[in-house]
């Protein structure tokens, strides 16, 4: 099962076709080497300004909100 969400969110979010070995999204995406702040009652995520996968990740973490919903 755990497979499958993770095929699941890489397709939905966006993730190129090499990424999603599901060991691969695990070891980039899902063990995000960041931190969770508060700013001014809005919780922020801050990476790490050379994490070599931020771009992919951000991609992913705008573009699946915006899908549409079903009802």
């Amino acid at each position: 099962m755990a497979h499958n969400i993770a095929r699941w969110t890489a397709r939905i979010g966006g993730i190129p076709p090499k990424l999603t070995v599901a060991a691969t999204i695990a070891r980039r995406l899902f063990a995000i080497p960041g931190r969770l702040v508060n700013r001014s009652g809005r919780p922020t995520l801050r990476l790490p300004a050379r994490w070599p996968w931020a771009d992919t990740f951000t991609a992913a973490l705008h573009r699946i909100p915006n899908l549409p919903q079903r009802c």
